[in-house]
C-alpha cells in the first residue's frame, strides 16, 4: 500500500530542496556578477542573461494560460524590473480580472510548462530515464557505460545549460501565487466535505493510477532540475571563489 504512494511522496520531497537551490542560485549568480562588475544592475542583468530561456518559458507559459483559460492580456514583459526590499521581477504578464481558480492556474502555468519541458529533454533528449532503471537494476558496469554515453549526446552541455535555465525560472514568483490562499481554502473544504460524505471510496484505481502518474512524472522533473542544479551550484561556487580570490573581493550574503 505504502509503495502505491511512493510518487506522492518523491513529489513532496523534491520540490523543497528544488526551491532551495533555486534562492542559492539567484544570490550567487548575482553575486558573482557584482564580483565582476561591482554594479547591482550589472549583476542583475547577468542573472536575467544566465536565465533567459528559462524567463521567456515561465512568462509563455502565463500567457498561454491565460489565451486558454480567455483571460486577456494586457501587457508582456521579458525585461528586469527592480521590486521593493531588493526584489527584482525578471519578466511579466498583466493580465485582465478574472476568479481565484484561473487566476490560479495562469499562475501555476510555468512550473506545469516547464517540467514538461524538462520531461522532454531528459527522456527523448538525453536519455535520463534508462540511469534511473539502471540505478534500480543495472549493474556498475552498465551504470558507468550509460554516464560515459551523455557526454556522446550532442549539445550536451546545451542541454544541460537549458534544464538549469529552466529549472531556475519555473517555480511560481509571488505575484504568481497570489490567489493561492483563496483557492487553497476552497480546494481545502471541498475535500473535507468530499473526505466526510465518504467520497474517497468512490475515487476509482484509474483515476487514482492518473494521479499518481502525473505526480510520479512531475518528481522525475523535479528531481533532475535539482541534479543539474547541484552540478551548476559547484561551478557557479567555484567560479566565484576563483574569481574573489583573483580580485580579492568578498560579497557578503
Amino acid at each position: 500500500m505504502f509503495n502505491d504512494w511512493l510518487p506522492l511522496l518523491a513529489l513532496i520531497t523534491t520540490l523543497p530542496p528544488l526551491y532551495l537551490m533555486q534562492r542559492w542560485i539567484n544570490r550567487h549568480i548575482q553575486g558573482l556578477g557584482l564580483l565582476l562588475t561591482g554594479s547591482r544592475d550589472s549583476a542583475i542583468m547577468i542573472y536575467f542573461l544566465a536565465l533567459l530561456p528559462g524567463i521567456i518559458l515561465h512568462e509563455l507559459g502565463h500567457w498561454l494560460a491565460a489565451l486558454l483559460l480567455r483571460v486577456p492580456v494586457d501587457k508582456l514583459s521579458l525585461w528586469p524590473q527592480k521590486k521593493r526590499g531588493n526584489r527584482v521581477q525578471l519578466g511579466s504578464v498583466s493580465t485582465g480580472a478574472s476568479d481565484p481558480l484561473r487566476a490560479s492556474i495562469i499562475g501555476i502555468a510555468p512550473l506545469i510548462v516547464g517540467s514538461i519541458v524538462i520531461l522532454i529533454v531528459g527522456q527523448l533528449v538525453l536519455g535520463i530515464n534508462d540511469l534511473g532503471h539502471l540505478l534500480l537494476y543495472g549493474s556498475w558496469a552498465d551504470l558507468w557505460s550509460q554516464l560515459l554515453s551523455y557526454w556522446q549526446v550532442p549539445d550536451f552541455a546545451l542541454w544541460l545549460y537549458l534544464i538549469f535555465a529552466i529549472a531556475n525560472a519555473m517555480l511560481p514568483s509571488e505575484s504568481d501565487r497570489a490567489a493561492w490562499p483563496v483557492m487553497g481554502l476552497f480546494l481545502g473544504g471541498l475535500t473535507l466535505a468530499f473526505l466526510l460524505l465518504g467520497g474517497l471510496s468512490l475515487v476509482t484505481e484509474s483515476v487514482k493510477a492518473a494521479f499518481l502518474a502525473a505526480a510520479g512524472y512531475l518528481a522525475y522533473a523535479f528531481g533532475l532540475a535539482a541534479v543539474v542544479d547541484s552540478l551548476f551550484m559547484l561551478i557557479i561556487a567555484l567560479a566565484e571563489e576563483l574569481v574573489g580570490r583573483t580580485l580579492k573581493k568578498r560579497v557578503d550574503y
